[in-house]
């Protein structure tokens, strides 16, 4: 088959990677000039069977209004919120939760055999801790391990580690930082996505991958199936119209205007990423500070993650403005975040500060599937788009070739009600 992918972040370029080793004939258009400039440029980097975090790790469930929809933005988008709302009810929540955990596991499974088959070079190191700072957090974790145990239905890797455990994996960790436990997650790992999606871009072309940077999509049309047998089309920004056999639309936010032409709306909202980067500190010339992998926050969703020998702080922050208009505050807050975790692990003077967008649906799970005439979707990761990709594109890759597929991924259909 001849497939189009449009978009070119970890997404994007994992799919194109999964159905060119199927054999189909692919061709990726990306916007820009070169593969994860946007929302893949600088992810957290932290990796779990447990993704997507915190919400999915028992007793730590979603909650009611995200940290970044507050003020006017909760009265601006409560048709959102609402939604958002209603997906957290144990009926939609508990099911959407173990599909998601099954596709997270499926993706850390999957992106260890690409590693292996084709000798990936990325930066990479295992672990992986979620900081709990309040009794309550701690009291419902432990209640809620305890009922999955006595159901036989517990995670491997998953535990709730005391302070002085959790330190002895995190040692640089402040000595006054609140640390009242810690979740071990489970097949962790902390990764650099851009380094990864830059690695697989290169196998992808030896298989013969096509990639068309500076190639902005304006329209994508589904095949009318009970009239034409011709495939889905689409329109570049300078007229060309080319036609598929399948189109698949991988591109985060910049998929919005093109689902218009297969009739399709989705409840999104897109919160920005903030991340600040960071070459390691040494202290003359001994060990380096900073995380030995990733530690995320589960009172503040700040993730410190550990890069080879550079830092990065990031956390999902807050709707408006655009991607020039960096916000000195909530830098600031990063910073102090970084600081107060792991003090002076960081040159700043040499930091480097990234804003980005994350298309968020209000069940928080991805669009992953079939929805009109040949063209299908994989998009709506949110902050997670790493941790859910290789499952995520192997999955459809598979649906997509008519061939069975391990998962059932009714939970990420693209046209579900959510």
């Amino acid at each position: 088959m001849r497939i189009a992918v449009i978009g070119a972040g970890i997404t994007g370029v994992t799919t194109a990677l999964e159905l060119a080793l199927l054999q189909h004939q692919v061709t990726v258009f990306e916007r820009r000039g070169a593969v994860a400039t946007q929302a893949s440029f600088a992810l957290p980097g932290l990796v779990s069977a447990c993704a997507p975090l915190p919400e999915s790790v028992p007793g730590l469930q979603a909650p009611w209004q995200p940290p970044w929809l507050g003020g006017l933005g909760a009265l601006r988008h409560g048709r959102w919120l609402w939604r958002h709302r209603r997906a957290a009810r144990p009926a939609a929540r508990l099911p959407r939760e173990a599909a998601l955990r099954a596709l997270a596991h499926a993706s850390r499974r999957r992106l260890g055999e690409l590693t292996q088959q084709f000798n990936l070079a990325y930066e990479q190191q295992s672990g992986g801790l979620l900081l709990l700072t309040r009794a309550a957090q701690v009291a419902a974790v432990k209640g809620a391990l305890a009922a999955l145990q006595a159901r036989g239905d517990v995670q491997p890797g998953l535990d709730l580690l005391d302070p002085a455990a959790a330190r002895q994996r995190e040692p640089a960790l402040a000595a006054a930082w609140p640390l009242r436990a810690a979740v071990q997650l489970p097949s962790a790992m902390v990764g650099n996505s851009r380094q990864l999606t830059q690695s697989l871009k290169a196998q992808a072309q030896k298989l013969g991958v096509g990639f068309e940077f500076d190639s902005h999509v304006q329209r994508v049309q589904a095949a009318d199936t009970a009239r034409s047998t011709t495939g889905p089309s689409l329109t570049l920004a300078g007229g060309q119209t080319q036609t598929f056999d399948a189109i698949v639309i991988c591109a985060g936010t910049g998929a919005l205007p093109l689902l218009a032409g297969i009739g399709l709306k989705l409840p999104w909202l897109a919160p920005w990423g903030y991340a600040v980067t960071a070459p390691i500190s040494h202290i003359d010339g001994g060990d380096p500070l900073g995380p030995r992998s990733g530690v995320l926050d589960a009172a503040t969703g700040i993730t410190i993650t550990r890069l080879g020998q550079r830092v990065r702080v990031s956390e999902v922050t807050a709707l408006g403005g655009g991607p020039e208009a960096l916000d000195p505050a909530r830098l600031k807050r990063l910073y102090t975040a970084l600081e107060a975790a792991f003090p002076g692990c960081a040159v700043t003077r040499e930091a480097t500060h990234w804003k980005g967008p994350r298309l968020q649906l209000p069940d928080g799970a991805p669009r992953v599937g079939a929805a009109a005439g040949g063209v299908w979707l994989n998009l709506g990761h949110g902050a997670h788009g790493w941790a859910l990709a290789s499952g995520a594109a192997q999955q459809l890759s598979l649906l997509i070739s008519g061939l069975p597929t391990a998962l059932d991924l009714r939970e990420f259909s693209p046209d579900r009600r959510s």
